[in-house]
């Protein structure tokens, strides 16, 4: 008799819901209404929906990211700054090569951002293969390095002076990705993950690249000992997660604020890790969990906008949910109790 695996991660999605439930019960005067703008008002309104998908769209590739530099023993911490660094680039691109023609010039563009939140995560993967610098510690430092310096950038030399936000000059129309569902910036980007999921998933299951990878994320000595070059394996991952990242980075900046403006990763890369958390850091289950954190999170804006949910409720609705999704405890336990039951 075939035993029916649940997913390690289903019973914490469950206690996430139920934990936000339970504060939405405590702390608002209308908690059915707020309960309503909460979960299924996402779906009702155009803005809201195209909103939450294209967050599932950008968060997809950002899981994706972390989930490749996991399959390969590395730790990505660098997202945010890699993320911000790919919009930047894009946004120096544009800039200077304004005359570049419209799908032409939007790719060069992208291709700009990729290489630019690649480049910061080779210089990670580079210090761990050639000298064993942490790539954990040195991704988290590189990206808050980065961050301040773009920060100032956007506020300083890039601004743009007809704006009183810190922020760039706008993109032009022509480098802009259309809107799918108008007033939401989902846009064609949708098709990327479509794309790329699939092809990692092969290149990762069925491919000597990606069988090597593998067995050098689960025992650098034994792939070493194979006669293996564990530094190629370390430095590759790493820079195609910090070229995901790169690219989530730009689509950010074309699709959804056709600026760059100071602050625009929203904790894009910090949630990417969440996502492939949730994900169990398995291709197939990236984008269901992209899609539950978007929704959450959407359904947290939604809330405060409608309802009498405040700002900080909110985010701590937000902050608990992150914390159950990460917890590595709670999901330990619940699969160790499953396992038991069947």
């Amino acid at each position: 008799m075939n035993k029916v695996k649940i997913p390690p991660s289903l019973p914490v999605l469950a206690l996430c819901l139920v934990m936000a439930l339970v504060v939405i019960s405590l702390f608002s005067t209308s908690p059915m209404e707020t309960m309503y703008y909460f979960i299924p008002a996402v779906l009702t309104n155009p803005l809201y929906l195209g909103e939450m998908l294209n967050m599932v769209i950008l968060l997809s590739l950002t899981g994706l990211g972390i989930t490749l530099a996991f399959s390969a023993g590395s730790f990505n911490l660098g997202g945010e700054g890699q993320l911000y660094m790919g919009a930047l680039c894009s946004v120096l691109a544009a800039r200077y090569l304004p005359h570049l023609p419209g799908i032409p010039g939007l790719l060069v563009i992208t291709l700009c951002g990729v290489a630019g939140g690649a480049l910061m995560a080779l210089i990670s993967g580079l210090m761990k293969a050639l000298w064993q610098v942490d790539d954990l510690i040195s991704t988290f430092l590189l990206s808050a390095g980065v961050t301040k310096v773009i920060d100032y950038l956007i506020a300083g030399p890039l601004s743009d002076p007809d704006s009183y936000l810190m922020t760039t000059a706008a993109l032009p129309e022509k480098f802009r990705l259309t809107s799918l569902l108008p007033p939401s910036p989902f846009n064609l980007s949708f098709l990327l993950p479509l794309f790329l999921l699939p092809l990692f998933y092969y290149l990762l299951n069925h491919t000597r690249w990606g069988y090597e990878l593998k067995m050098t994320g689960s025992s650098n000595s034994f792939a070493r000992f194979g006669g293996l070059n564990t530094g190629l394996y370390e430095t590759i991952p790493l820079t195609i997660s910090g070229a995901l990242h790169g690219l989530a980075g730009s689509l950010v900046l074309t699709g959804t604020y056709y600026a760059g403006i100071q602050g625009l990763t929203s904790g894009l890369g910090w949630n990417g890790i969440a996502v492939a958390l949730i994900a169990g850091r398995k291709i197939p289950g990236l984008i269901p969990a992209a899609l539950f954190f978007a929704w959450i999170s959407q359904g947290a804006k939604v809330a405060v906008l409608q309802s009498d949910l405040t700002l900080e409720l909110g985010a701590i609705i937000q902050g608990i949910l992150f914390l159950l999704i990460s917890s590595q405890v709670l999901r330990l336990r619940s699969k160790s109790s499953m396992e038991k039951a069947l």
